[in-house]
């Protein structure tokens, strides 16, 4: 396999990690960056980026567009936190104030920043997703009741899809861009974000010269792909799940938070803006989806090893208290740790099942921490 190689040599035990994955057959490559007090330590891919790839076309490079599935969450919460600076919405908001269909069947008192929290009570929805519009998609999660015995604010649970959809349509409602628009305008084009997107059309896929990738479910006989199931769908924006690009601009990302609101000289938000997503705003809440303590920030999860000595998805061993970030389904992470100046971005291209991709993310975080010499 050809590697595509900045900092390999430093992080061998960030190698080890990807390597031993490939050959358990957990994931077929892996893309990593990772940088430090304004300086990048690694830009590298290992591995192809499809099962069957023999040739070097075929192989991840540090430029292959890969989904960022759940890490995805974060920009609709930037997006929320704009408005707010700009005096659109406040976080203790009424949804229902905004979108009067949502005030019903116990919904009524459910504001924005429950929703920002996992603290609304609407985490489960069963559509098929796929066969449904933007906006049959909405009018359906409006029509929804709240979880029963379930008081918003006082129970957590992560809501998978259901208020991200919600929060988008927020978007839309007051600034009167779709989500997507919204985020290519006032986010990813002034970071230089220009291969990343939350929206991804068939022809764009097959016709725009990127090396684009998809994830690979590990777990079953034969692996395969969802993007086509994706491409067929009548709704190709999930705020919850649909971002994608290369890691090293999700990174971009990831600085510009480090750097509370300002990346290269562009300010996007302000700090206090930035402290208010990315501090506690739940704590100490049992999480009734991974059933684990885990605090969030307004739509980032924030270290909870001072609750769990271990967690579903977690940022590993090592990290300070402050980190911040996301993770991706059974796949990628992203994250900041402010105390040691630190952006890790990383996204393995296998979806080996929960168990094997928990086990495979804490070696990675850990590994990464020892590479840097700082695991203790």
């Amino acid at each position: 396999m050809e590697e595509h190689m900045f900092g390999l040599e430093q992080f061998s035990n960030t190698q080890k990690v990807i390597r031993e994955g490939i050959e358990a057959n957990l994931h077929f490559g892996a893309q990593v960056y990772i940088s430090q007090d304004s300086e990048k330590l690694a830009d590298f891919a290992i591995g192809k980026s499809h099962p069957d790839s023999i040739d070097e076309k075929k192989m991840l490079s540090p430029d292959t567009v890969l989904p960022w599935m759940s890490c995805s969450k974060m920009l609709t919460a930037v997006a929320i936190a704009i408005l707010h600076e700009r005096r659109s919405l406040t976080y203790d908001q009424l949804v229902g104030n905004i979108l009067p269909s949502f005030a019903c069947h116990g919904k009524e008192s459910i504001t924005i920043k429950h929703l920002l929290t996992h603290t609304s009570g609407i985490r489960l929805l069963p559509l098929q997703w796929d066969k449904l519009t933007w906006e049959e998609t909405v009018a359906a999660i409006a029509k929804m009741p709240i979880e029963s015995d379930w008081t918003p604010g006082e129970k957590a649970g992560y809501h998978i899809g259901t208020s991200w959809l919600i929060l988008g349509e927020i978007v839309r409602i007051l600034d009167g861009r779709p989500l997507d628009q919204f985020l290519q305008e006032e986010i990813l084009l002034p970071l230089g974000m220009k291969h990343s997107g939350i929206s991804m059309t068939k022809d764009l896929y097959l016709n725009s010269g990127l090396d684009i990738s998809g994830l690979y479910r590990t777990d079953t006989q034969t692996p395969y792909s969802s993007l086509e199931k994706y491409f067929d769908s009548v709704n190709l924006v999930r705020p919850g799940a649909s971002g994608r690009g290369p890691m090293k601009e999700l990174a971009t990302f990831m600085e510009m938070l480090l750097y509370k609101g300002s990346y290269e000289g562009k300010r996007l938000m302000s700090e206090r803006t930035v402290e208010e997503l990315v501090t506690r705003q739940r704590e100490g809440l049992l999480d009734l989806t991974f059933n684990k303590t885990i605090d969030w920030g307004l739509g980032f999860m924030i270290d909870s090893k001072c609750h769990n000595r271990s967690y579903p998805y977690s940022f590993g061993s090592y990290c300070s208290e402050e980190t911040f970030g996301h993770n991706g389904n059974q796949s990628s992470a992203a994250y900041v740790d402010p105390e040691h100046d630190l952006v890790v971005c990383f996204v393995f291209n296998g979806m080996p099942g929960e168990y094997e991709h928990n086990k495979r993310l804490k070696a990675m975080n850990d590994a990464i921490y020892t590479d840097l010499d700082l695991d203790f």
